[in-house]
């Protein structure tokens, strides 16, 4: 087979190649031909690399040395393991115990210290079944009391500090009717247990005290449906994941509805939002499973809608990046994020 004969093509305009130059001219043209080809190779390498580390910084999901992290969205900073299908994280107020609810496994409560070490496990009372399933969990800000939802069973168990097994948690008004399907839990500042109801065709929220009396009752916002998470900020603002309707719904403190984020594909809208917490700087995260990432809100004085700001995670197995995330708490500066099917926690910090 004969070789192929590759012409150099002409100059512009038609101006001589440079083989036909004389020697000299042709080493100087060469050159500079040489010298023009590295610097727009060079121009082009930067402007690559400039795109690339504005798009990290703008995920928030990775820290680049040398360039910090960006201040209004946590970084990545490690991950507890050893915990199966995690579905929902709680922090006590000291932030010395992490408690987390496993879906998969043994379907116990695991609890890390705050360095990601395990140091103990919360187990089912025996009596009740050998079917569990551990979905969320809260802390009571007054007595760090545990309080731990239980799919199957459809009641709420209460351990001590701990770790002892109290009892269950009973509603005492009549008006809940003959059962209830506890799932997201929540405490305000005063103690007030929060409460997602999800045994009816219309979901709810309801407030407790301590007691099981029933205080209020959330469900004037259209339809809930499977409403995952709750957090009440310092104005005593509600804020509850309507997760199958891709929604955030926002309750003042008489209960009235003031505001919703919903569902959609531009900056800060949601897809399946599920876990959710609250810092002592007002940020608002809110975990959206579907999205792989979880999005961060700063809180707004009056009727306004809390800010969007950004948002840390994408999909993956390795660090910074979440395979279905599930739920979320928020202790000082570390957020913590339930990363369901890589079956650990993932600590993000500022």
């Amino acid at each position: 087979m004969s070789a192929i004969d590759i012409k150099p093509d002409p100059g512009p305009s038609g101006s001589p190649v440079p083989g036909s130059l004389p020697p000299a001219q042709r080493r100087f043209g060469g050159r500079r031909s040489k010298l023009a080809l590295l610097a727009l190779l060079l121009v082009a390498t930067a402007a690559v690399v400039g795109m690339v580390i504005l798009r990290l910084i703008g995920a928030g999901s990775v820290d680049l040395p040398g360039l910090g992290r960006r201040p209004d969205v946590p970084g990545y900073s490690f991950s507890m393991y050893g915990v199966g299908r995690p579905l929902g994280v709680a922090v006590s107020s000291s932030g010395d115990r992490v408690f987390v609810t496993e879906s998969g496994g043994k379907r116990l409560v695991r609890v890390f210290n705050r360095s990601g070490k395990e140091i103990d496990t919360l187990a089912p009372p025996r009596g009740n079944g050998i079917g569990h399933l551990p979905v969320y969990v809260a802390v009571d800000p007054a007595t760090d009391d545990i309080y731990i939802s239980d799919r199957i069973q459809q009641t709420v168990y209460v351990y001590d500090r701990d770790g002892g097994y109290r009892r269950e948690f009973v509603p005492s008004n009549e008006a809940l009717g003959a059962t209830w399907q506890p799932l997201a839990l929540a405490f305000d500042d005063e103690s007030r247990l929060y409460v997602s109801d999800v045994s009816r065709r219309i979901h709810r929220v309801m407030v407790f005290r301590r007691d099981g009396t029933l205080l209020r009752s959330f469900d004037n916002a259209g339809p809930l449906s499977f409403p995952n998470a709750i957090a009440v900020d310092r104005q005593g603002r509600v804020y509850i994941s309507d997760s199958n309707n891709g929604r955030l719904v926002i309750f003042d403190r008489a209960g009235r509805l003031v505001g919703a984020i919903t569902r959609g594909a531009g900056a800060g809208d949601l897809g399946l939002p599920r876990g959710m917490a609250i810092d002592a700087r007002g940020r608002l995260y809110i975990v959206d499973t579907t999205g792989q990432a979880v999005q961060v809100y700063q809180l707004q004085d009056g009727p306004a809608l809390p800010k969007y700001v950004g948002s840390f995670g994408r999909e993956g197995q390795d660090d910074g990046s979440f395979e279905y995330p599930n739920g979320a708490a928020a202790n000082g500066s570390r957020v913590y994020v339930t990363d369901r099917e890589n079956n650990r926690v993932q600590v993000w910090t500022y």
